[in-house]
């Protein structure tokens, strides 16, 4: 006998769930489709002898020094959000002299944001075929595009909280329903996540606020907004709460606020090194398979507007304050693109959409099949689309993080200072902690730093110095042991190692 469900709709408890429809079953089908794409396009991936991303090496070395006891910003000072730092010392948990920690959360989260960018696609078309499709689509565009970068980007860790923002306020709306509070704690989480990754995530969140808020006043929810905003902001202060009080715990409140918001709001934006990048709408366009379904996805809602009219604003307006939030800084770096394909599965929801025209039992075994070929189809597209693959021919003795690592090894005194460029990889491959501060140059050209450096180069502070593409000048206190070449970012770099002579 049919029974009403906890949310309206009428379910038969006699009638099997069916195997497709299963929550478990789809996560196992997203990790398939996530791993099997990032064992090829990640550097992080076992396939590599390691990830020579400057960024993802900064953050792996706060990480594992967080293991050792020592506070982001205060001990080891970076720019990024503390739980992006967080994220890497749980990989350093599973392995801190190897990135295999950090691919099984790339692939774990990437998974997560599959599975989410699939129910967003069939919430929005009405189409259980449409997660089917959606999930080895995405799976596939994304980590084939520029701005996937080298893998394990912060952005990247960051997509399925995107994901999950994005999809709460959509389904509630198309399901013409008010948000529940747990739903509002949920997105308050989120915000929090986004604040204290990489405060240009809450853009995203801010444009979903507008439209959510004007969804409630102008549909006679205006009375249960302060309710939702209670909700919200409870799940903002839970998050805030543990990451404020990790530090207070640590001593390094004050480091937190200085480093993360005042150094990145006065310094980050002032100082651009590093080579000129295209503008933010190019940028955008470089990464023309995600980001025209993203585009079409939201016309589509906007065309649909008397039945999709809420969705629309709800996804126009989060992209809106994204992209803006996301250039705002006048940096432009291709992967900060990679936030706004969260926009993408709205896209395939469009091309879904019209098959509610066509009747048949067949249309579910048709999704299942092309899902199934595209999912097989998948790592050898990756071969030949991805950017990254070339490093998967390097020997791993062949790489200057290994080479020189052998000669740092040789003596007790591992001390190292990346000097002159962001984390190069050679703190991992050495298998040793930052012995200062400020543990290599990074872009924002602080005095503090800039000056320690110059201080631990005219003192011998370290036992070894890495410099990239130009040597250690008018030092007496270092000489020159070994050098190597290495590709990265589509041109060679020449490596120095120096020692202490000391020594």
């Amino acid at each position: 006998m049919p029974v009403r469900g906890g949310h309206g709709w009428t379910v038969n408890p006699m009638k099997k769930l069916r195997l497709t429809d299963s929550t478990a079953f789809r996560f196992l089908v997203s990790c398939i489709a996530s791993f099997s794409v990032l064992a090829v396009c990640s550097k992080s991936s076992f396939l590599y002898p390691m990830n020579d991303w400057v960024d993802v090496n900064c953050f792996f070395t706060v990480g594992r020094g967080i293991l050792h006891g020592l506070a982001p910003y205060r001990d080891l000072y970076d720019q990024k959000g503390p739980l992006v730092y967080f994220v890497y010392a749980l990989a350093s948990l599973i392995s801190e002299n190897s990135f295999l920690g950090v691919f099984l959360l790339e692939g774990a989260f990437y998974a997560c944001f599959l599975y989410l960018g699939g129910r967003i696609a069939e919430t929005l078309s009405g189409l259980k075929e449409a997660w089917w499709l959606s999930v080895p689509l995405l799976a596939i565009l994304v980590p084939v595009s520029p701005a996937f970068s080298h893998g394990s980007s912060a952005e990247e860790f960051f997509l399925p909280v995107f994901a999950m923002g994005l999809l709460i306020p959509l389904r509630a709306m198309h399901e013409k329903r008010s948000l529940r509070g747990r739903e509002g704690f949920l997105l308050g989480l989120c915000a929090a996540a986004a604040l204290w990754s990489k405060y240009t995530f809450t853009g995203l969140f801010l444009g979903l606020a507008l439209a959510v808020t004007a969804w409630y006043c102008f549909t006679g929810k205006a009375r249960q907004l302060p309710r939702l905003i209670g909700f919200f902001l409870l799940g903002c202060a839970a998050l805030s709460g543990l990451v404020v009080l990790w530090f207070a715990l640590k001593g390094a409140l004050a480091d937190l606020w200085q480093a993360y918001f005042m150094d990145n709001l006065t310094q980050y934006s002032r100082n651009i090194r590093g080579g000129a990048y295209d503008a933010p709408l190019p940028n955008l366009l470089n990464n023309l398979p995600w980001s025209v379904p993203g585009v079409l996805g939201i016309l589509w809602l906007a065309a649909t507007a008397k039945k999709r009219g809420w969705e629309a604003l709800a996804a126009a307006l989060g992209a809106v304050c994204l992209f803006v939030f996301t250039y705002l800084s006048g940096r432009r770096y291709p992967y900060y693109a990679l936030v706004l394909c969260v926009f993408t599965p709205l896209g395939m929801a469009a091309a879904c959409s019209p098959a509610r025209r066509i009747k048949g039992s067949w249309t579910g075994a048709a999704a299942l099949a092309v899902s199934v070929l595209l999912l097989a189809g998948n790592p050898w597209i990756a071969l030949q689309a991805s950017g990254n693959t070339y490093l998967m021919k390097v020997p791993k003795e062949d790489m200057p993080q290994y080479r020189f690592a052998e000669i740092i090894r040789q003596g007790e005194d591992r001390s190292l200072l990346n000097y002159g460029f962001l984390d190069g990889g050679f703190y991992f491959a050495s298998e040793s902690l930052p012995a200062q501060k400020y543990f290599c140059t990074l872009n924002n050209d602080l005095a503090e730093m800039n000056e320690a450096h110059r201080e631990s180069i005219r003192e011998g502070k370290t036992a070894f110095i890495v410099t990239r593409s130009r040597g250690l000048k008018d030092s007496a206190n270092y000489e020159l042991v070994d050098e190597a070449s290495m590709r990265f970012e589509g041109r060679n770099w020449e490596y120095y190692l120096y020692r202490r002579t000391d020594r």
